[in-house]
């Protein structure tokens, strides 16, 4: 235990693409195939705490901050999960973003999807991707491939009910139909 507390002091997780992290992630990828190294990565910022916090170790002081930005990376075709990169009060942009996909790529894992939600800063990188509904992919930055765009399916679903919820929709028929129904419902089942 004591020769793994040594060894894990000496790894640093720094703010930034977590480099520690990818030199692992290369050593297990000796052992996997190129299918099973089919990444996705998936990010998203966090609201946090405006605490401010020292890190003995580099002798820092982090925050207050707002929110972090966090990106994961995980297998399409293989079970495994990985964060790679945080930073605080960061937003997703077309650079970082391409300098997080050439960094798992110059360690082995090949980029063919991101998954966002549909946050205004993330419909601003959609947008100076030239993502569209036409166009859901842009150019992996080392292969010249297809990677492939896809917005959080769950997050749509909060996003549909709390419009449903604040304004209600507008049927292809021309009626009107929002959260009333839902109270009428509940008057019934009294």
């Amino acid at each position: 235990m004591s020769t793994l507390r040594t060894w894990a002091s000496t790894f640093t997780i720094q703010p930034g693409v977590l480099t520690n992290v990818l030199k692992l992630m290369k050593a297990k990828g000796d052992f996997l195939t190129e299918e099973e190294k089919l990444t996705v990565i998936s990010f998203d910022e966090t609201y946090i705490s405006h605490r401010i916090c020292y890190d003995k170790k580099f002798e820092k002081v982090y925050g207050p901050h707002r929110c972090v930005q966090t990106v994961v990376a995980r297998g399409l075709l293989s079970n495994w999960k990985q964060p790679i990169f945080y930073n605080y009060d960061t937003s997703m942009t077309k650079e970082l973003l391409n300098n997080i996909i050439q960094a798992l790529h110059e360690n082995g894992f090949n980029v063919i999807a991101i998954v966002s939600d549909m946050g205004s800063s993330n419909v601003g990188l959609w947008r100076d991707m030239g993502i569209s509904i036409t166009n859901t992919s842009f150019k992996h930055p080392m292969t010249n491939r297809n990677v492939h765009v896809f917005a959080d399916v769950p997050h749509m679903l909060k996003l549909a009910r709390n419009h449903f919820l604040d304004q209600g929709f507008i049927l292809p028929n021309g009626k009107y139909i929002g959260k009333n129904i839902l109270q009428q419902l509940i008057k019934l089942n009294e």
